[in-house]
C-alpha cells in the first residue's frame, strides 16, 4: 500500500463520521451560547456520550470548543477566527452597508443583511433602530430561513433542492408555503408579520449575484405597535428598490428593477 492509499484509508469512513460529528456538535452549541451539560449534548445530538466526550476534547484543543466555569461546553474563540474570515470574505456586506444605514435612517427601524445556511438564516449584518424598542438580534444570529423575511425574500428565488433542504425539518406545510413564496415573487418582496416572533413585523428583497442567483436579503424589522399595514405595498416596493441597489452593485442586470421611491418616512 502506497503512503497515499494508507492516508485515504486512515481518513476512510469512520473518519468522514468523526467529521459529520463533530460539525453536528458544534451547530448544536450555536443553539446554547450560555453552554450546555456533556449528557445533554449528547442528548441534543443523539450520539453517545463518550463519542461526544472525546470529540469535544480535539475541539477544545483547537480552541472551536471551551469549557466554562460551571463545567458547561460552549463555542470557543477559534469559531470567532472562522466567522470573522467567513465575513470577510462576503462582499455583499461592503456593498450593501451604505444602503443598509440610509434605509435605517429612512425607516428609523432595525435593518438586517442575512444569507441563507441551510435550514436557517444568519445575520451577517445589521443596523440598529433609533427608537428604545426595537427588535433584539445580533450579527451572527440565527433564526428559521421558512418564517423570516429574509429567508422568504431568498427561498422564493431559489432553485428547488435549496428550498427542499430548508423545508426538511420545518414544520411549514409545503404546499401552503410554496403558494406564499409565489406571492413574494408576485409582489417583490416577503413579509414575516409576527410569524417568527411575537411582537416583530420584518419586510424583506432578495439580494441578486451577477448571475441573478439570490446571495442575500435585506430587511426592515418593526414593532408591532409602529408598523403601518396600510402602507405595506409602499414600504415594501422601497425596500425592494434598495434590495435591488445592491444587486446591480453585485453585477446583477436583470429586467423589472424596482423603481427607486426616494425616502421612505
Amino acid at each position: 500500500m502506497t503512503d497515499e492509499q494508507e492516508h485515504a484509508a486512515k481518513r476512510g469512513p469512520d473518519g468522514l463520521r468523526a467529521v459529520q460529528r463533530a460539525a453536528d456538535l458544534l451547530t448544536t452549541l450555536t443553539r446554547y451560547p450560555a453552554g450546555i451539560s456533556l449528557a445533554d449534548l449528547a442528548r441534543a445530538t443523539d450520539y453517545p456520550m463518550t463519542t461526544v466526550h472525546r470529540i469535544l476534547g480535539v475541539l477544545r484543543q483547537t480552541g472551536l470548543v471551551r469549557e466554562t466555569p460551571d463545567g458547561l461546553h460552549a463555542l470557543g474563540v477559534g469559531t470567532v477566527v472562522l466567522a470573522g474570515a467567513f465575513l470577510d470574505g462576503v462582499d455583499v456586506r461592503a456593498q450593501a452597508r451604505p444602503v443598509l444605514h440610509r434605509l435605517a435612517g429612512e425607516s428609523g427601524e432595525t435593518v438586517h443583511l442575512g444569507v441563507l445556511a441551510g435550514q436557517l438564516i444568519v445575520y451577517i449584518d445589521k443596523i440598529d433602530s433609533r427608537h428604545p424598542v426595537r427588535m433584539v438580534s445580533r450579527v451572527g444570529g440565527t433564526n428559521p430561513a421558512s418564517t423570516t423575511a429574509i429567508g422568504k425574500s431568498i427561498l422564493a428565488w431559489s432553485a428547488e433542492d435549496t428550498l427542499a433542504a430548508a423545508l426538511e425539518k420545518s414544520a411549514a406545510d409545503e404546499s401552503e408555503f410554496g403558494k406564499e413564496l409565489e406571492l413574494v415573487r408576485a409582489n417583490g418582496f416577503a413579509t414575516d408579520l409576527e410569524g417568527n416572533e411575537p411582537g416583530i413585523c420584518c419586510v424583506g428583497a432578495p439580494v441578486f449575484d451577477h448571475s441573478g442567483r439570490p446571495i442575500a436579503a435585506l430587511s426592515v424589522s418593526t414593532p408591532t405597535i409602529r408598523f403601518d399595514a396600510d402602507r405595506l405595498a409602499e414600504f415594501g416596493a422601497h425596500v425592494r428598490a434598495c434590495a435591488d441597489e445592491v444587486s446591480r452593485g453585485m453585477g446583477w442586470l436583470g429586467e423589472g428593477v424596482a423603481p427607486a421611491l426616494g425616502v421612505w418616512q
